[in-house]
C-alpha cells in the first residue's frame, strides 16, 4: 500500500535513524506531539522534535533489550491519519514482558506528521514494561 502519508512515517524512521535533524524538521511539524499512555516513566505527551527524539531513545532502549517479537495486524491511512496495530510479545528476563496488542494513531496536517498516539490493550502491563527496567 503506497500512500503519501506511510511515506511520511518511512522518511520520519530513515531521518531518526540516520539522526538526521534537518529531514525531522521537514518531517515533524515544529510543535509536533507523541502521547504514550500510562502511568511509568515514559508515559505522558512529548512536544517538539527533541523531545519525540529522546522519547523514541528511551522506548528503543528498553524494547531494545526485550528480544521483542512484532506482528503486524492491520493497517489502514486516509488524508488525515493512519492507524497501525501490532501484536507485540517481549522476551526479557529481568522483568515482565508484553504480550499483547497495541496500535499506534499518527496524524498529519499540512505535509507533515503532527502527532502520534499509542493506545494499549492491556494498560496495566504496559505500565509494569516500561517500569520495571527504568527502576534499576
Amino acid at each position: 500500500m503506497t500512500h503519501p502519508n506511510l511515506e511520511l512515517i518511512d522518511r520520519f524512521f530513515a531521518a531518526y535513524g540516520e539522526r538526521d535533524l534537518p529531514a525531522l524538521q521537514d518531517i515533524l511539524a515544529e510543535k509536533a506531539t507523541w502521547t504514550f499512555p500510562g502511568h511509568h516513566p515514559l508515559s505522558g505527551t512529548k512536544v517538539g522534535i527533541d523531545a519525540i527524539i529522546a522519547f523514541f531513545d528511551a522506548v528503543g532502549t528498553v524494547m531494545g533489550n526485550s528480544h521483542p517479537q512484532v506482528e503486524k495486524l492491520v493497517m489502514g491511512v486516509n488524508e488525515q491519519y493512519v492507524v497501525e496495530c501490532q501484536y507485540i510479545r517481549t522476551n526479557r528476563a529481568d522483568g515482565p514482558n508484553l504480550d499483547q496488542q497495541l496500535c499506534v494513531l499518527w496524524s498529519f496536517a499540512d505535509g507533515k506528521i503532527v502527532s502520534g498516539q499509542h493506545l494499549a490493550a492491556d494498560q496495566d502491563a504496559l505500565d509494569a514494561f516500561y517500569t520495571a527496567p527504568l527502576k534499576s
